[in-house]
């Protein structure tokens, strides 16, 4: 016995307790990537994970005397838990139903990784595969549907494949087992239903399935349908009852209770009996709060949701649903409609928060001229040049927005270092000059030839070496990304020129217009900063 252990008693056999130390050594010394290497190498979903424990099995007459041996080690240990996915697991192997399984969690150097010790108690024998119940514990970052599901995927197509799972309801946890060349733990927050059903491999799962995915349009109208009655802002100072909610948005009671409660299965609201509160999702459909998305809901499940109806004449015909619908091109129909205008404005406004963390993934110059070609409000040019004080800025598009424009830049401290050029870039010509021009959620409302001429009228302005910045959500060429794919059949629908497109689509977009694009980075939400440099 080497000299940790030495004049020390001990519960646990020699043999277990070095197993003990050498996780507790692997916890000390390991980050999430290299964490993930030991389970799968090469696998990129560090940046949805976190290495959060190393498990073990053991054997011992109590929960409590192995505790006492983490003390001893300088773990300090939790109380013992039941640990119910592991009990039925070895109830099935051991075939019993007598089988007290204890979970013992060790804080390992201050944390916030663990050691988990599953303890099967009672004096039992030690059980056949002891050694291949070990495995490394991963927590999902997200509690997004969207991506707990690619996450899923990801790890069963690197060749995992589902070793048994459950909900932990002392925990509030939906644990999912794994086997590989090391056995892996993924925990996702709350009680997933379907996607447990899809790892232990129900038979009705695929049904359930396709009734999730067809049921989609009345999660749509049912989060459209509390926006517009203003419900998370009347949660904001606190949980409120049905009844009081009907009151004050003129609702009857019973029809907004079963809405609440479809809502509130989608972790958009919480409940405890009949009072209800806001969850941190649902506070996105709240009106004042930053990146609102209120404005979107009642776009997405209204003006936009009526368009969809005709996406199938748009798959046959080619003619955008928006016009099929509304007898007019989305901007004509803005432009006939104010209150759809004001809307669809305010709806978009939602979506420029991450236009703030935009500067940081640029290289500008010390000084020089930013041109912000059909830069609307002025939002990101602002933020721009508030990183860079030793830049001006120019922002070119239509006369009807410089208002506004000159209003957000003012607040922004910045309108003094700005010129406001009215203009249309495919008729006027882009202000000449700028060491970096910016085109920011435009080229994706265009097809190939218009999108030649926008990029023609940039290079014709721009010297040799300018930068030309694009923010885009590009289409991932290798892998399924939902968002881009979803977006790319939105613009189908409700714009008359508009797609996604992949890098590479951007890539001889650019080439044939003058610049080369020489770096990506990504945004948020699956957007992207595509940087190219003017070379013709």
């Amino acid at each position: 016995m080497s000299s940790w252990t030495s004049g020390a008693r001990f519960t646990l056999r020699e043999k277990d307790l070095r197993r003990v130390a050498d996780a507790i050594a692997f916890i000390r010394a390991t980050d999430t990537q290299d964490a993930l290497d030991a389970v799968l190498p090469d696998t990129d979903l560090a940046r949805h994970l976190d290495f959060v424990h190393s498990a073990l099995l053991l054997a011992a007459d109590s929960a409590d005397g192995v505790g006492a041996d983490l003390v001893r080690l300088g773990v300090a240990p939790g109380d013992p838990v039941p640990n119910v996915v592991v009990r039925d697991r070895l109830a099935r192997r051991l075939n019993r139903d007598d089988v007290d399984v204890r979970v013992v969690h060790g804080v390992v150097g201050g944390g916030p990784r663990r050691l988990e010790l599953s303890v099967l108690c009672g004096g039992l024998p030690d059980v056949p595969g002891q050694e291949d119940e070990s495995r490394l514990g991963f927590r999902a970052t997200s509690d997004d549907d969207v991506v707990l599901r690619g996450i899923y995927e990801s790890l069963v197509d690197a060749g995992l494949t589902a070793d048994g799972g459950g909900y932990d309801k002392h925990a509030d946890v939906t644990v999912l087992h794994f086997r590989g060349p090391r056995r892996m733990e993924l925990t996702v927050p709350g009680q997933r239903e379907p996607l447990l059903l899809r790892h232990l491999g129900r038979p009705d799962q695929v049904k359930r399935d396709m009734l999730h995915l067809m049921s989609g349009a009345w999660r749509t109208r049912s989060l459209a349908a509390v926006a517009e009655l203003g419900v998370a802002d009347l949660l904001a100072d606190g949980p409120k009852s049905t009844a009081e909610l009907a009151a004050r948005t003129g609702a009857r009671t019973d029809n907004l209770r079963r809405v609440l409660r479809f809502l509130a299965s989608l972790g958009v609201f919480a409940f405890d009996g009949d009072s209800w509160s806001s969850t941190e999702l649902g506070a996105m459909l709240r009106s004042d709060v930053e990146g609102s998305q209120r404005d979107l809901a009642r776009l997405y499940g209204g003006l936009f949701y009526r368009s969809f109806g005709a996406l199938e004449h748009t798959v046959r015909t080619g003619e955008s649903a928006f016009t099929r619908v509304f007898g007019a091109d989305p901007f004509d129909h803005f432009a006939e409609h104010p209150d759809d205008a004001r809307l669809f404005e305010s709806a978009m406004a939602s979506g420029t928060s991450f236009l703030k963390i935009v500067p940081g993934a640029l290289d500008l110059p010390s000084e020089g001229t930013v041109v912000d070609v059909a830069g609307g409000d002025g939002h990101l040019l602002a933020f721009v040049l508030r990183s860079a004080p030793g830049l001006r800025g120019v922002l070119f598009d239509r006369p009807h927005v410089m208002e506004s424009a000159r209003a957000v830049l003012g607040d922004h401290g910045c309108g003094g270092r700005v010129d406001l050029v009215p203009g249309d870039f495919f008729h006027d010509p882009v202000p000449a000059g700028g060491a970096v021009y910016l085109l920011s959620r435009i080229l994706h409302d265009w097809d190939d030839g218009r999108c030649a001429a926008i990029l023609g009228n940039i290079r014709a302005a721009a010297a040799p070496g300018a930068t030309l910045v694009l923010v885009e959500r590009p289409i991932a060429e290798h892998h399924l990304e939902q968002l881009p794919l979803a977006w790319d059949v939105h613009m189908m629908v409700n714009n008359v020129h508009g797609r996604e497109r992949t890098a590479g689509e951007y890539r001889n977009l650019l080439c044939a217009n003058g610049f080369e694009l020489t770096v990506i980075r990504p945004l948020p939400l699956d957007m992207a900063v595509l940087v190219a440099t003017a070379v013709r």
